[in-house]
């Protein structure tokens, strides 16, 4: 449920972020054009009417048209599989090249706890975001944060958090990093999937998750005890070298628009 908020959930800042292509259209048009070649050959019966007429004594030559109906009928609908065959080709094509279909995320690498995850996109580059799903105590999967790289100003990076719906939207989250003070940031809107926080951090800020081992994210459930918030865990191995990974794929832009 979570991947699917990866669209709602790429950070506001992101000035170079896509916008996910649409679906396949070799996928659109196999489904579009299926209903339309299976509607002909539903009037196939009507057709048959004027031969049952003739059967009672009309004369033989108004046969003619009732045989000729059905055949004309049934040249559209015998199309149908044609259309079917050349979209389940295409999709076996894009499953046995191991390509990802347009809109749709894959994984570019992993460092420790962080995945460097990209949008495949129909033109031009695809662009990426750093990547992890946290969990409860129980395992459970209950929020996830992305991040990238910014240039503006005194951002220094753009997260967004996604939590669960019937997050307490007026206490906001808190943020903090190994054992530093909590930082509170509000919840932008939510979404059927899940409520949106989006934070700015400073080039201070982005330090502080190089140097650390682990962060710490508080949410607190509507109508909950706000001595117990709930807790979760974002660790920071490998965030470093994800973070440098990430910031030298966006350089490339840059340097490419000079």
């Amino acid at each position: 449920m979570l991947a699917a908020l990866a669209v709602i959930a790429a950070p506001a800042f992101a000035q170079d972020s896509a916008t996910p292509a649409e679906p396949d259209s070799a996928a659109q048009s196999s489904t579009a054009e299926a209903p339309a070649t299976e509607a002909p050959a539903a009037e196939a019966p009507a057709t048959e009417a004027p031969a049952a007429e003739t059967s009672s004594g009309e004369d033989a030559t108004a046969d003619a048209p009732a045989a000729d109906a059905p055949d004309a009928d049934e040249q559209p609908a015998a199309a149908a599989p044609a259309t079917s065959a050349a979209g389940a080709a295409t999709a076996t094509d894009e499953a046995a090249s191991g390509e990802p279909k347009v809109g749709s995320y894959y994984a570019k690498s992993s460092h420790t706890d962080w995945t460097v995850r990209c949008i495949k996109a129909e033109q031009g580059k695809d662009p990426c975001e750093l990547y992890q799903l946290m969990q409860d105590a129980d395992g459970n999967s209950v929020a996830e944060l992305t991040l990238i790289p910014l240039t503006n100003g005194d951002v220094a990076a753009g997260a967004t958090l996604v939590a669960p719906l019937e997050t307490d939207l007026i206490q906001g989250l808190g943020f903090a990093v190994d054992n530093g003070k909590p930082r509170g940031y509000p919840f932008s809107f939510c979404a059927p999937v899940g409520c949106v926080s989006r934070i700015g951090l400073s080039a201070e800020e982005l330090g502080q998750m190089k140097r650390g081992s682990a962060a710490t994210v508080t949410l607190m459930p509507f109508g909950g005890d706000p001595k117990q918030p709930v807790e979760l865990g974002l660790s920071l191995a490998g965030f470093t070298a994800a973070f440098d990974e990430l910031s030298a794929y966006a350089a490339k832009d840059a340097a490419a628009a000079e």
